[in-house]
């Protein structure tokens, strides 16, 4: 009896404190890839991010070369409704440079984002910028960069989520300290600090390889990671996937996202609040960059 009550209070402890890996949810394989076309032009497009209440997508649109990247917006009126056609956000988020890998915090009130503008460290910076109402997309203020975290080099691709164990807000995005963006590209981390600023930057060893990364994408509740890469697998690039159990534990080794990835290029992923629909971009029609997404279930029962 006191081995069976101990026994219990042990899983009851891990269960609570996030340790046991049958806590996180779980899904089916990606299946029904569809074309998005609400969002898709003969310009480049790639997935940025999606709101919370899955109503407001965001996507880049242009060319890089030419310093054509601005952020752009999609609404719909709920989750099963058609989108609307998409709006450029205001010239106060957007600049006459490359904007891009823009993603809005869960309250709606923050937008994290990429630009390689003047007034930054390096290269490409990580900026954020604030709105008073959720609701007003000409709210936005002037970004402002994220000088803890940039470096004289690349640093794009930010994703957030607010870790419930830690009570915290954890910051994923992708640097080359000392370069650009087309080698030693690796994924690192920061979590914010009590005054908002961001410290404690450090490389996500488990997920990184000698190849290249690409903008990585955390669930609401940090226990899976989407991302792309260089490394070898079916394509130039693919989307690769991690899990862990809780968020305290080291990331699973990185694995094809199952029923997603072709030989062509596959990247920049975004995963939906409730993680059953992934946006991503891919040349796999012959065009340099549209968007595409994929969906997959909740699978029920016991692991």
């Amino acid at each position: 009896m006191v081995v069976r009550v101990f026994v219990c209070f042990v899983l009851s402890a891990l269960a609570l404190s996030g340790g046991l890996a049958s806590a996180a949810p779980r899904y089916s394989d990606w299946g029904n890839t569809t074309y998005f076309a609400a969002v898709n032009t003969p310009e480049l497009e790639f997935a940025n991010g999606i709101s919370k209440d899955g109503l407001t997508f965001y996507f880049q649109r242009g060319n890089a070369l030419a310093n054509g990247e601005d952020i752009w917006i999609a609404h719909r009126a709920s989750t099963d409704a058609p989108w609307d056609a998409p709006l450029r956000l205001p010239d106060t988020v957007n600049s006459a440079f490359n904007d891009r890998a823009a993603i809005e915090s869960s309250d709606g009130h923050w937008l994290y984002l990429a630009s390689n503008r003047p007034g930054g460290k390096g290269d490409f910076d990580l900026y954020v910028s604030w709105r008073q109402h959720t609701h007003d997309d000409l709210g936005w203020q002037a970004p402002v960069p994220l000088t803890s975290i940039n470096t004289v080099g690349f640093d794009s691709g930010p994703t957030v989520f607010e870790d419930e164990q830690t009570g915290t807000l954890v910051m994923y995005f992708v640097s080359n300290p000392a370069g650009s963006q087309n080698a030693n590209v690796d994924i690192y981390r920061a979590i914010q600090m009590p005054d908002g600023s961001f410290g404690q930057v450090e490389t996500v060893s488990e997920l990184n390889s000698t190849a290249n990364e690409g903008r990585p994408y955390v669930r609401h509740d940090g226990l899976e990671i989407f991302f792309n890469s260089a490394r070898p697998g079916l394509g130039l690039t693919d989307i690769w996937v991690a899990t862990r159990g809780s968020t305290a534990e080291p990331w699973s080794p990185p694995v094809l996202a199952p029923g997603i990835n072709t030989k062509f290029a596959d990247n920049v992923p975004a995963l939906s609040w409730d993680g059953r629909t992934l946006y991503f971009s891919s040349n796999r029609s012959g065009s340099n960059g549209e968007i595409y997404y994929a969906t997959r279930q909740k699978v029920h029962g016991k692991p």
